[in-house]
């Protein structure tokens, strides 16, 4: 693997697309923008880059990732139910920069845990990369734990480009991170606020 990451262009771009697509189906890491912010990206069955990541991150036994999927249906592969909510709210509600906690389904790798956070983003071109791998990719912020994340592609590549394969630009990232709520118990919590208002997706009524 190249140990000194590219900065490609942006990723509707077919070729920087391609590029990506090949990463990551190796099993590799890359830098992809999404609807909120820059991520630092590998398959979910990619127990290496998964590992990477971690590491790149400093924080090797953390795997609390978001998940970003394609559509419902793929969300529907990797979870056990939709919890509190229900599928039909979060087919409204998605694609978005809304990302929910739920049960996870058996097709979840041993690392995911009990539970999994996981959303379909609401930027096409990535959805389409997803849907090419045919599985979920992890996304988490670009930084080290404990510092904010990098939002411009050569400064990612400066701090962290030796240890992915590969930076898609995206124009303005600089975009809050999504918000996250709870539907693994009884009732809705919300977990983080962010650009995502939770009433639009019925706060109030959630299994509508």
């Amino acid at each position: 693997m190249n140990h000194n990451a590219t900065i490609v262009g942006a990723i509707d771009d077919a070729r920087s697309a391609d590029m990506a697509y090949e990463v990551l189906a190796r099993g590799g890491v890359a830098v992809l923008p999404t609807d909120t912010l820059y991520g630092l990206s590998a398959r979910i069955s990619s127990e290496e880059g998964i590992r990477r990541i971690s590491a790149a991150k400093g924080a090797p036994n953390d795997r609390r990732y978001i998940l970003l999927a394609s559509s419902i249906e793929m969300t529907d592969r990797f979870v056990r139910s939709y919890g509190c909510g229900s599928r039909a709210m979060l087919a409204a509600a998605w694609p978005a920069p809304l990302s929910v906690i739920v049960p996870a389904g058996p097709d979840c790798p041993a690392w995911v845990g009990p539970t999994v956070a996981i959303r379909v983003p609401a930027l096409a071109p990535l959805r389409a990369l997803i849907e090419r791998l045919g599985e979920p990719i992890v996304s988490t912020s670009v930084n080290r734990t404990g510092s904010a994340p990098l939002d411009d592609p050569h400064e990612i590549r400066r701090e962290m480009g030796a240890e992915v394969d590969l930076i898609l630009t995206g124009g303005d990232a600089n975009h809050a991170a999504s918000t996250i709520v709870d539907l693994s118990g009884k009732s809705p919590g919300v977990v983080r606020r962010g650009s995502y208002d939770w009433a639009e997706a019925g706060e109030a009524n959630p299994s509508k």
